[in-house]
């Protein structure tokens, strides 16, 4: 008897240890700051508004966790907004848009190293020519192939964010742009049609429904929002500068998320700065 109550006792000390740690770490807060940062690039040749190099990549990582912060997931995000779940105290998304190999090669063993979660928001048309032209793996201007996405999404580092399929360009139409003369009835079919062909090969290719959508150039509508909801995405992320907050029971609050574009023209204490300043 006596041991059975040292047993029971210490299961229970050993449930409040847990139920503190997690109080502290964790806020159940109605609103929430959520930092996310932009990156594209990551290359050791050179640096640039979009383009890092893996020194300047490790050093974010190491000030993100020096600093506190805790690299969630969109699913995470999404969870805490549907009242699922509390998000750490000091959350931070990690992005990386077009789906660049290098972003693979230099930027997961980084993330593994620091114990940190990301979303790669991938072009479909990219990843189709890199596929299919078997000129791959070349850090300098590949992308990731579809059986790379498979990789990424199985290793459970990186989660798989739609940059639509073909509307990354600046003709026919600016990003996802509705055209001069295009009823609103062409627009969202335009818009379902290659939004949706990524949805179906990001699904097929990893068996994960996407819910997460990165608008290209940041350029994005009413009518564009609405169409993406009415899709099932939940996420889209903007290039608008700054910091946005989430609140429980507002999935509104995730249509047009803010983000810090990590520009490699300058270093960690900047960005950090541009956290704290928004």
């Amino acid at each position: 008897m006596k041991k059975q109550l040292i047993i029971l006792l210490s299961v229970i000390t050993l449930l409040l240890t847990f139920t503190l740690n997690v109080g502290c770490a964790y806020a159940e807060t109605e609103s929430i700051e959520l930092p996310i940062l932009m990156y594209h690039s990551v290359l050791k040749s050179k640096n640039g508004t979009y383009i890092v190099s893996p020194a300047q990549l490790e050093q974010d990582f190491k000030q993100i966790v020096a600093n506190g912060y805790t690299a969630v997931t969109c699913e995470q995000v999404i969870d805490y907004v549907d009242g699922k779940c509390n998000l750490p105290a000091k959350p931070i998304l990690i992005t990386f848009d077009d789906g660049h190999y290098n972003n693979m090669y230099y930027a997961l063993p980084l993330l593994k190293k620091y114990n940190l979660k990301a979303v790669l928001n991938v072009i479909g048309k990219f990843s189709d020519f890199t596929t299919t032209s078997g000129d791959v793996d070349n850090p300098n201007y590949s992308h990731v192939t579809w059986n790379e996405v498979a990789e990424i999404s199985n290793d459970g580092i990186m989660e798989i964010g739609n940059h639509t399929y073909n509307m990354h360009n600046y003709k026919p139409r600016f990003g996802i742009a509705q055209n001069y003369g295009e009823t609103d009835e062409q627009y969202v079919t335009a818009l379902k049609n290659d939004i949706g062909k990524l949805q179906k090969i990001i699904f097929e290719t990893t068996g994960k429904q996407c819910r997460v959508l990165a608008y290209p150039f940041g350029k994005y509508n009413t009518l564009a929002e609405k169409t993406l909801v009415d899709m099932g995405f939940r996420m889209m992320f903007t290039c608008n500068e700054g910091v946005s907050t989430v609140t429980r029971g507002k999935p509104e609050t995730l249509y047009k998320l803010k983000r810090i574009n990590r520009s490699g023209l300058y270093d960690t204490a900047t960005v950090l700065n541009k956290i704290s300043k928004h």
